[in-house]
């Protein structure tokens, strides 16, 4: 009867561990492919390329405002009018922390956008929620490989 309970506690743990982890693996994977800050990415583009700075400092984590002015004109220069056909999420890494400071979650992907003139260009962005406020720390636009 003992080896029979023994044997039963036994299978019941190892299925406990085997269901806890593909769960934890399941929502893992389901937060891994979807970024908050996607949308995001589409309404800074939308504003670079109308050139609507304010627009587009709104969008940036309170922690980035202060430096952005100079690289916001850049990159409405450069866009200069020209709108995204297409914008694919390439590579995305996220971090997510709880502690006695609040929660944070960190976003760093990389998107592959072509313009309405069928250029390519690449964005690398990293966009932060804290106990701060919400928004792109960094938004790069890259021109070349990646």
């Amino acid at each position: 009867m003992k080896k029979l309970i023994c044997f039963a506690i036994i299978l019941f743990a190892l299925f406990s561990c085997l269901t806890s982890c593909v769960f934890t693996n399941g929502l893992i994977n389901n937060m891994a492919n979807s970024s908050e800050a996607t949308p995001k990415v589409e309404e800074m583009l939308n504003a670079l390329t109308e050139k609507r700075a304010d627009d587009a400092k709104a969008l940036l984590h309170p922690q980035a405002t202060e430096k952005a002015d100079t690289a916001i004109t850049r990159m409405t220069n450069y866009l200069n009018g020209r709108k995204d056909s297409t914008v694919e999420l390439i590579d995305f890494n996220f971090n997510s922390s709880v502690g006695t400071s609040g929660n944070t979650r960190q976003e760093q992907a990389t998107y592959q956008v072509t313009l309405d003139d069928g250029e390519i260009i690449y964005l690398n962005v990293h966009y932060l929620s804290n106990n701060e406020g919400t928004g792109f720390v960094s938004f790069q636009l890259i021109l070349g490989l990646v």
